[in-house]
């Protein structure tokens, strides 16, 4: 069982460029980084409107607040209790709307549907996707490994490592694997004591941070020649695209009120009858949806999102659509307290910010433990815009770990309680789109909000056990269709370090094989013994970390080698970036209402979202 514990206070950050990098390893420092940065966006980034500890000498009362929120016609997800004591945490604006360069203030307004008007307009720069203002550039993959540990313990990559790999992944997803495939009890083979939204969480973080279309599973290929098409960043480009500016179909421009209360574009369900949450624990409770799917393109249904992969099943997809409806509660927050700056560019840093605090604080510190989350706080060194390329042992291996997590039948709401993996992609594919109202999922399920529900989706265990629908993945065919023979050709083909090469490389006693193949079925055990026992000497860097979480750390969390690797690679992305929370100056607590106060986990995150009511 994971019990989450609240992690010591983490680094007080300094103000940009006050910061001396320091030269480590496979980084290198760029001590111009933050200076390159443009006035605008450093001035914007060294002034937050949620400083550490701020109280408003002002504040605003509940009368007053009840009296906004009917003015504007907003409608709170919260209770205006909760929302009150979020408000009083914002600062008023250091620079007010209407002080904004004249021609800035024409072109918002210019940006409009009605007038569409881009032909010499001037955006402010922090509308962008920070990446492109305040980091060298990390389009590419790389290696957290060194060349002589992946030269000494990589798997050979010829004809017959192909057909070893091939055997072993084609049988990883085989029918009666799953001990317990329709139960939800922790205390159940098989079952995990994570809440089962966290696999498809982990698959949104993954979107917004690694893509790759280039590489090939047919030839060995070093990982520094491919491009990394997503910003390596917890910026939520795949939710904010370009900005409004470049990719003005994603939003919505107010028609009224502040021009820069931008809020982004939902999409409506194909009405079929009830779904979704329900109001009183019971099917009468839930209401036939209008507007719970994500925007699409009229007669092909191909939404109009960041990232086109956040539409490939149902539940990502229902995530996707909650993170639009969260930007849009912060904005109608700020509305609301009357905020006098540029609303689109604050709730943007306020959603990112709690985002990165929700990744670290409740995903990383469940997946990897909260020991090996402030191990990597403590020792991973990346300055300010220092080099970086997305390591493929944390891309390619470990932080696949989640595809073990996926059940074959969820929970979705009370018309659907055994949904099968492969109607939850179905029921995301032409004709059945848009999503269809009844099939509207109800987080309730999946995380751990506190509203009631029959069932409380529990992932699988972090084991080598696959969910038997990753044989047979919707449009492909042939080894592209079974999800865990593909993850081990591509590992071959990047020329990953076997999981002992990376174990010593860390200073970690790799596992024996009397480890690997401990609780295995026989004919895994015959794959691993062929061929001289070559996959147990020098064992496939993906497969190591689902086993060494397994037997190790009870399939609940990461084993030593793949928690290292997630947890250092995600510090790594946050303390380069310049506008993440770990960079605030004078530090960060979240503000948006939570169950905790001063925390914020992605239970809280689908709350505020308004995506856990009717």
């Amino acid at each position: 069982m994971v019990t989450k514990k609240k992690a010591p206070a983490k680094q007080t950050p300094k103000r940009l460029g006050g910061t001396k990098p320091t030269k480590r390893k496979a980084e290198t420092a760029n001590p111009a980084a933050t200076s390159e940065i443009p006035e605008p966006v450093r001035e914007f980034l060294n002034k937050t409107s949620i400083p550490k500890g701020f109280v408003n000498p002002k504040p605003i009362v509940l009368s007053e607040l009840r009296k906004r929120v009917t003015e504007t016609n907003l409608r709170p997800t919260v209770s205006l209790e909760q929302l009150l004591a979020s408000a009083n945490r914002i600062k008023p604006a250091d620079l007010p709307a209407e002080k904004l360069p004249e021609d800035v203030q024409e072109s918002i307004a210019a940006l409009k549907p009605e007038l569409r008007r881009f032909h010499g307009v001037k955006i402010p720069l922090y509308w962008f996707p920070f990446p492109w203002l305040s980091s060298a550039c990390a389009d590419r993959f790389g290696y957290m490994s060194s060349a002589s540990t992946r030269a000494a313990t990589k798997l050979p990559f010829n004809a017959v490592t192909q057909l070893l790999l091939g055997e072993l992944g084609n049988m990883m997803a085989d029918s009666g694997r799953d001990p317990n495939p329709a139960s939800h009890n922790p205390a159940d083979a098989g079952v995990s004591s994570l809440p089962a939204g966290f696999t498809y969480f982990g698959q949104f973080v993954d979107h917004d941070i690694t893509f790759d279309v280039s590489s090939t599973l047919d030839a060995d290929t070093g990982a520094n020649t491919i491009n990394n098409m997503r910003s390596p960043a917890l910026d939520l480009d795949s939710v904010y695209g370009r900005g409004p500016g470049l990719d003005p179909f994603l939003y919505v421009f107010p028609t009224s009120g502040p021009a820069t209360a931008i809020k982004l574009h939902r999409g409506t369900n194909t009405p079929i009858g009830s779904g979704g949450p329900s109001n009183n624990g019971d099917k009468s409770g839930m209401v036939q949806q209008t507007n719970w799917d994500v925007p699409r393109m009229q007669g092909t249904n191909t939404a109009a999102i960041g990232d086109p992969r956040n539409d490939e099943n149902l539940i990502i997809v229902q995530f996707q659509h909650a993170m639009l409806r969260f930007h849009n509660a912060v904005v109608e927050l700020l509305v609301a307290v009357e905020f006098a700056g540029d609303i689109f560019a604050e709730a943007k840093r306020i959603v990112i910010h709690h985002y990165q605090w929700a990744v670290v604080h409740d995903f990383l510190e469940r997946i990897c433990g909260v020991a090996a989350v402030n191990n990597a706080m403590a020792s991973v060194s990346a300055p300010v815009g220092s080099s970086f390329r997305m390591p493929v042992e944390f891309a390619v291996a470990a932080y696949r770990f989640g595809h073990s997590m996926i059940r074959d039948t969820y929970w979705v709401n009370f018309n659907f309680k055994k949904a099968t993996l492969a109607q939850v992609f179905e029921f995301n594919r032409n004709p059945r789109l848009p999503v269809f109202s009844n099939w509207v999922v109800d987080f309730n399920a999946f995380f751990d909000t506190g509203v009631s529900v029959p069932v409380h989706n529990k992932a699988r265990k972090i084991d080598s056990f696959m969910a038997n629908g990753l044989e047979s993945l919707p449009g492909f065919s042939g080894m592209m269709a079974i999800l865990a023979t593909r993850n081990l050709r591509r590992g071959l083909a990047l020329g990953l370090p076997s999981g002992q090469g990376m174990a010593k490389s860390f200073g970690i006693a790799p596992m024996t094989a009397a480890q690997l193949k401990s609780g295995l079925p026989a004919a895994e055990v015959a794959v691993l013994n062929s061929s001289g026992g070559l996959l147990l000497k020098k064992t496939p860097l993906w497969y190591y970390v689902l086993r060494e979480a397994a037997v190790l750390a009870g399939g609940n969390q990461l084993g030593p080698v793949g928690r290292r690797i997630v947890a250092e690679t995600f510090v790594r992305m946050l303390k380069r970036d310049a506008s993440s929370y770990l960079n605030v100056p004078g530090g960060f607590t979240p503000i948006l209402p939570s169950s905790m106060p001063g925390d914020f986990t992605v239970a809280d995150l689908v709350a505020f979202a308004g995506v856990t009511q009717p």
